[in-house]
């Protein structure tokens, strides 16, 4: 069983040695650091030290291009964006939106970079976290709003399909998005593969519109494992149903395509009286054939306020508890 855990908003290496340690005595046998545009402007040499300290406490290591252009998830600012506001995404409103459009080549560019700076940590894999284009319902966005219709995509859309891209979103249009972040993400994946470092990709819950575009994504070209992040609080929806149901889908594309499937499990924004449903998360991703779960994220996101548990001790407590009853199997 492999046990994983993200790690963010420490930069002090005594204090990371300590973490680490602590991660590995609680059954924790890998760890996802943030690479945020802040960590890469500012922090790479630490982050190197980060990684070699977190291998040495025998965790194996991935590095997330956190909030990077907004296009991956997180709770991260994007620098690159506000910068660079030609490479961002054009609505369907005609306004832009502080996010990168995945197909604008200047972006493509630094995410290279990004990537070259993240593969230099020495990190054993490079966790591609939620890619997307905007989401109305994302931070900032905007109601009644689909992107992007920028040049960049008008032009790739008509070479496609050899039509306008609509100003609707109709499914053709759902369908070029799709083809845009597997195009994207191919190049990346193929990038890092060159170097012997390992990909992973997470995908946001029913974001791919049928089981054909979820194979198309497992069943990219060196990808080495796939998975998603059912996180039910806030949603309404009941943990049972929704971590079961988002755990089979993984397991069984994976097992039909060869890779390893992972899900995660939410340790933040825990409503006080309801932690015992990680517990039920941990289990019904358990039962559906995951063998790699991690959990969002260190001690319970105590430390970043907006999205703490109303208890976040007795949260990391329920986490600790639920991963180490399922670490033997």
């Amino acid at each position: 069983m492999k046990l994983g855990c993200s790690y963010f908003g420490n930069r002090i290496l005594r204090h990371v040695a300590q973490d680490m340690k602590y991660l590995a005595e609680n059954h924790f046998t890998y760890v996802v650091h943030t690479f945020s545009e802040n960590d890469f402007r500012f922090y790479s040499g630490a982050m190197k030290e980060i990684i070699r300290i977190s291998k040495e406490c025998g965790l194996f290591t991935c590095i997330d291009p956190w909030g990077v252009g907004r296009v991956f998830g997180g709770e991260a600012f994007s620098e690159f964006v506000a910068i660079h506001p030609d490479v961002c995404e054009m609505l369907s409103d005609g306004k832009p939106a502080a996010i990168a459009c995945l197909n604008n080549p200047a972006f493509r560019k630094f995410i290279h970079e990004w990537t070259d700076a993240a593969l230099a940590t020495d990190a054993d894999c490079v966790f591609w976290d939620e890619p997307h284009f905007y989401l109305s319902n994302w931070m900032g966005g905007r109601p009644n709003t689909w992107g992007c219709r920028c040049q960049y995509c008008q032009e790739q859309f008509e070479m496609k399909y050899n039509i306008p891209l609509p100003n609707e979103e109709t499914a053709t249009v759902k369908e070029f998005k799709h083809y845009s972040i597997r195009s994207f993400l191919q190049e990346m994946i193929n990038h890092v593969h060159k170097a012997g470092v390992k990909n992973s990709l997470c995908i946001i819950p029913n974001s791919v519109a049928s089981d054909s575009a979820l194979r198309d994504l497992a069943g990219m070209d060196n990808l080495d494992d796939f998975g998603t992040d059912p996180y039910w609080f806030g949603i309404k929806r009941d943990v049972r149903e929704y971590v079961g149901e988002s755990s089979r889908k993984i397991a069984a594309v994976c097992r039909e395509l060869g890779r390893e499937g992972h899900i995660w499990i939410q340790g933040f924004k825990v409503p006080a009286g309801r932690e015992a449903e990680i517990s039920t998360a941990v289990r019904e991703a358990v039962d559906a054939g995951i063998r790699n779960l991690a959990v969002w994220g260190f001690d319970a996101c105590a430390h970043i306020s907006s999205i703490a548990p109303e208890d976040p001790a007795k949260t990391w407590k329920v986490i600790l508890e639920a991963f180490k009853s399922v670490k033997d199997l």
